[in-house]
């Protein structure tokens, strides 16, 4: 019927002919694109040395994507993408994931590793390929995004080469466009462009940078000029700055300015960082100039944090130079934080020193054992377990285990016990079945089933068991019952089951 209507209807067989032949090269076009991209495929696989897991599976995807079996070579690459997070070849299984997505019509689907992809790897060799299938799937905006950031990182590139080659030229180019208005398909360029000019200019271009730091709208770049300013490091700069400081009230300002002066190392400026330390109107500020002349590391600096420490007692200041102190790996230091760990004016100052001791390995176990000895206050032994609890020295674990024993009271016992179960190995989870059974204390048995509850250990499920069966207090049954129903244990689930009957 169809031939019989052509044979009639010579417009209506040219048209069809055409369609016909439409629809062959455009056929023929996307099979010879697919050939390309295979072609592509396979150098990339045969240029790939190795027979590594991760390759093979990567090699199993493309024999799926040759055979042009969509779905199982999209599962292929995201079980590669899934199970080598960190491979070399990420870049490239995230394409292909996306690629055999896209051709399976799952368009929302594809942009994710694609976009992933062209975010996450800029130097990725399939780069290019995924930001041309991201236009076939319609994200031609995020395209366009990608190709401008690309085209800013090779002007900040070219700027820095101009820099190396024609130092004065770079100069000119760059104080010239420092008065445009900053380009908004470019927005990082003025800031690049203005902390090259702050490295290569010298003192030429402190009038400049004095200027852009005082008064200029952009912030950003009011921050990067004031900090090359201060790498100029002379005492006309460092009172330029001073003044600064104490005309602006902006945080980040302030805080920009206290670093160059600090890395200034001008004696006017170290006075200043100083000055602020001990006496600044903003308590920010001053918790700010003391991290900084705590990272200066030398003997002045740190006789400075200590007198300011025994001088001031406020509560924010003392506790930044504690964390100041523990930064510096200095013995005057340590035995300052020591010092204030044992005789601290406060509770909180001495767990503060304790705890930071402890996270720095600054504190021997003789010295914790010590303390722990001659401690009163319940709240800072407490501290100390915690710091046992984190320790990997097997006296810690054995005071944990002494303590969660012996006579202390009853809310210690409760927190050694924690410290210990947190650690989950066989030994210690042993040690705390055993102590189940000569514990009285409903508190601690309680506590002590907390910590069977938390165990991958088997010894640790089964002494649930055996609590939830014939333990003689009923609370004890119940608490057991509801450990095992949150393990998961498929032998728990047994135990449950078989309660049931």
């Amino acid at each position: 019927m169809i031939m019989k209507h052509l044979v009639k209807s010579p417009k209506t067989v040219t048209i069809a002919l055409l369609a016909i032949a439409a629809v062959i090269a455009i056929s023929t076009h996307r099979a010879q694109a697919i050939d390309q991209d295979i072609a592509k495929l396979n150098r990339f696989v045969q240029a790939t040395k190795g027979n590594t897991a991760s390759m093979q599976v990567f090699r199993e995807g493309r024999d799926l994507i040759e055979a042009q079996n969509w779905q199982k070579a999209a599962e292929k690459f995201n079980d590669f993408i899934k199970g080598f997070p960190k491979d070399k070849d990420m870049d490239a299984a995230l394409y292909w994931y996306g690629y055999a997505l896209e051709k399976q019509n799952r368009k929302e689907e594809a942009k994710v590793p694609l976009t992933r992809l062209v975010q996450r790897y800029r130097n990725s060799s399939w780069r290019q390929e995924a930001l041309a299938l991201l236009v076939v799937l319609g994200e031609k905006a995020l395209v366009d995004q990608e190709v401008v950031k690309e085209n800013c990182e090779i002007k900040i590139l070219a700027l820095q080469s101009l820099f190396q080659a024609d130092e004065e030229r770079a100069i000119s180019l760059v104080t010239e466009s420092l008065k445009a208005t900053p380009s908004a398909q470019c927005q990082g360029f003025q800031a690049a462009a203005l902390s090259m000019l702050g490295s290569h200019g010298g003192p030429r271009v402190v009038p400049l940078l004095l200027d852009i730091a005082r008064n200029n709208a952009d912030q950003k770049l009011r921050l990067t000029a004031i900090r090359r300013l201060g790498e100029q490091r002379s005492d006309q700069v460092t009172d330029e700055l001073i003044k600064m400081y104490d005309a602006d009230k902006t945080k980040e300002v302030r805080t920009q300015v206290l670093r160059a002066l600090v890395e200034g190392r001008t004696t006017r400026g170290s006075a200043k960082v100083l000055e602020i330390a001990r006496t600044g109107d903003d308590i920010t500020m001053r918790q700010v100039a003391i991290r900084y002349i705590g990272e200066l590391d030398d003997a002045a600096s740190l006789d400075e944090l200590i007198r300011i420490y025994d001088a001031d007692q406020t509560r924010e200041i003392r506790f930044q130079i504690i964390r100041a102190l523990a930064e510096r790996d200095d013995a005057k230091a340590r035995a300052k934080l020591l010092e204030i760990a044992r005789t601290g004016a406060t509770p909180e100052e001495r767990i503060e020193a304790m705890r930071r001791l402890g996270d720095h390995n600054r504190i021997s176990m003789d010295e914790l054992l010590q303390l722990y000895t001659s401690e009163t206050n319940p709240q800072i032994k407490q501290s100390l377990l915690r710091v046992f609890g984190e320790n990997n020295d097997p006296r810690a674990q054995a005071k944990l285990m002494e303590i969660a024993r012996g006579n202390d009271p009853v809310e210690l016992r409760m927190y050694a016990i924690r410290q210990l179960g947190e650690k989950d190995d066989e030994q210690t989870v042993n040690q705390l079945v055993a102590m189940y059974d000569s514990e009285q204390n409903q508190q601690l048995r309680s506590a002590l089933m907390r910590g069977f509850g938390d165990s991958n250990q088997k010894s640790a499920l089964r002494k649930l068991m055996t609590i939830a069966r014939s333990d003689p207090s009923v609370e004890m049954r119940k608490l057991a019952v509801r450990y095992l129903g949150q393990s998961k244990d498929p032998e728990a689930l047994k135990f449950l089951e078989d309660l049931l009957k």
